[in-house]
């Protein structure tokens, strides 16, 4: 079945015309004004391989035709060109604004005519495979980076879990950091939007959290898993997990890109760090320290507060609450500590019920 070609104009000897150069090729439709143009449109939308609109045409004339093509998106998929006696500079350019492919003026000639038009349509024909192809390609990249997205996560996941179970922990620590990290960070951005915090960046954040104390995996049983105080040895090396952590990073650097790896890098690196300078393993002090790594290092401290540990029993939710905002566990930012009073019966109920 052949596509066919829709010629708009009021004057049967132009329709005629136009026809017979393109007849041996394409069916052809034809409208004497602008209302059954737009109604044969309608009607065989899926098969128009080009409108040849005239501009001056009675009741409904080209230019109005070309506004509705405009307001309903027709025009991106069906080129127009107009074919009239109308030389006007200013009347051409509001054409070309509203999407006319090509203005051919009246008289013409119809080999030229005809090549022009037979151009358009090729031309239009090469846009849509361009389009159905990079749509294609889209797709399957949104689906390729999917999968990538998933085994990131779960690879994220699986390693962080073996620092948890050889921390004798049950491995719900990661799941609440990641949700708790998520709760507070999404507060942040509502009570401090001109930080400029996004979306993308608070999942990023939440992600990489479950990475905090990667580095934990290097440090001997005797000290991970000791029972009572450490000694200032011991001490020194349970505080090298964020160093060590970060050397363990790099060798997941191939497969984050580069702003995943900076955040995870942050927070292994720096949510020991306090507000005051007095956090290790830097020193950093103020907004030295990366946002992640504040955010995730106030969530760390009340999980750890909340939870049994080998070395101590769980305070309940409302000491812990107190212990933070008095600073009895380091200094955290005002902006973090009201974000953490704002936040405090969504994050008691999110760890009650994620034991």
């Amino acid at each position: 079945m052949k596509k066919k070609i829709l010629i708009v104009d009021d004057e049967a000897i132009n329709r005629e015309l136009l026809k017979q150069i393109f007849e041996s090729d394409y069916d052809i439709v034809m409208a004497n004004e602008g209302r059954e143009a737009i109604e044969a449109i309608n009607k065989y939308k899926n098969d128009l391989v080009i409108i040849l609109l005239d501009l001056m045409m009675p009741v409904i004339n080209g230019y109005q035709v070309l506004q509705v093509l405009n307001a309903n998106d027709t025009i991106k998929n069906i080129p127009v060109i107009l074919i009239t006696a109308n030389t006007d500079m200013k009347i051409a350019l509001s054409c070309y604004s509203l999407g006319v492919a090509d203005i051919i003026n009246k008289p013409f000639v119809a080999q030229i005519v005809r090549q022009r038009i037979l151009n358009t349509i090729e031309m239009y024909k090469d846009k849509h495979k361009l389009k159905t192809l990079l749509a294609q390609s889209t797709q399957k990249l949104t689906e390729k980076e999917q999968q990538l997205e998933l085994f990131y996560d779960n690879l994220i996941d699986a390693i962080s879990n073996l620092v948890e179970f050889r921390d004798m922990n049950s491995g719900m620590h990661i799941k609440r950091v990641k949700g708790l990290t998520q709760i507070l960070a999404k507060s942040y951005q509502k009570l401090y939007p001109d930080d400029g915090l996004t979306d993308d960046e608070v999942n990023n954040i939440v992600r990489t959290s479950a990475l905090h104390d990667i580095g934990k995996i290097s440090i001997p049983d005797n000290i991970l898993l000791k029972p009572g105080k450490l000694d200032n040895n011991e001490w020194e090396i349970m505080k090298s997990h964020t160093t060590r952590g970060c050397e363990i990073l790099t060798m997941l650097e191939n497969v984050q890109d580069s702003h995943q790896y900076k955040t995870a890098y942050d927070i292994v690196r720096h949510h020991h760090e306090r507000y005051d300078g007095n956090g290790y393993p830097d020193g950093l002090k103020g907004d030295e320290i990366p946002l992640s790594a504040q955010l995730v290092s106030i969530v760390d401290v009340y999980d750890a507060l909340v939870s049994d540990r080998i070395y101590k029993k769980a305070y309940n939710k409302d000491q812990a609450y107190d212990m933070i905002i008095k600073g009895e566990c380091g200094v955290f930012s005002d902006k973090l500590i009201k974000c953490f009073e704002y936040t405090k019966k969504v994050i008691e109920l999110f760890s009650n019920t994620h034991q």
